[in-house]
């Protein structure tokens, strides 16, 4: 299955119990960069500049979360303010699992809430792929979300974006298919 296929069979907009995930927009720039504009989040993330300008914010909007091989969702409080993002982008012709919170954010459900919806629209429309995701091994939080999520670490590398020869854990999801095949021999 293809990325264009996987972003065309995905929602535009999706919703749990407390929390909408939809498009980032333009009308999101001034929040984007309130949020991002943070050097925690640069510590941690392989892609965050920090500072983090309103052109920073323009090009992420334009260019990465509206390109070919990304899809981004923002994610609030229904008809609330951007918390962060999640998306998903192709590596190495995988599709792997991205995401960010507002630091006032952290430690509250929001981003295994925000995770868990996107997986299960993933799974429904990709089925047979598996999802992988990475997080420095300094970054506790995030290796315990994705744990939390159903990751499973398959090894360690020391390619990070910004942070090139930091180590960090490499996660994988198995296919929705291959679970429920798992499940069935049990």
């Amino acid at each position: 299955m293809t990325f264009n296929t996987i972003y065309r069979a995905m929602p535009l907009r999706f919703k749990t119990d407390t929390l909408e995930l939809r498009p980032i927009e333009l009308a999101d720039l001034a929040d984007l960069v309130q949020l991002a504009n943070n050097k925690q989040l640069h510590d941690v993330l392989a892609r965050m500049p920090h500072p983090y300008t309103s052109e920073d914010g323009l090009y992420f909007i334009n260019d990465i979360a509206n390109g070919t091989d990304e899809r981004v969702w923002v994610i609030c409080k229904r008809k609330g303010p951007m918390m962060g993002v999640v998306g998903i982008h192709l590596r190495d012709g995988q599709p792997e699992l991205g995401y960010w919170l507002g630091a006032q954010y952290w430690g509250q459900g929001i981003g295994s809430q925000a995770i868990g919806a996107l997986m299960d629209e993933f799974d429904i429309a990709a089925p047979q792929e598996e999802l992988y995701a990475r997080c420095l091994k300094t970054n506790i939080a995030s290796k315990a979300l994705l744990e939390k999520v159903g990751f499973e670490i398959t090894g360690e590398d020391n390619s990070c974006g910004q942070h090139g020869g930091a180590p960090v854990w490499c996660f994988n999801r198995p296919a929705r298919d291959d679970i429920y095949e798992q499940d069935a021999a049990e």
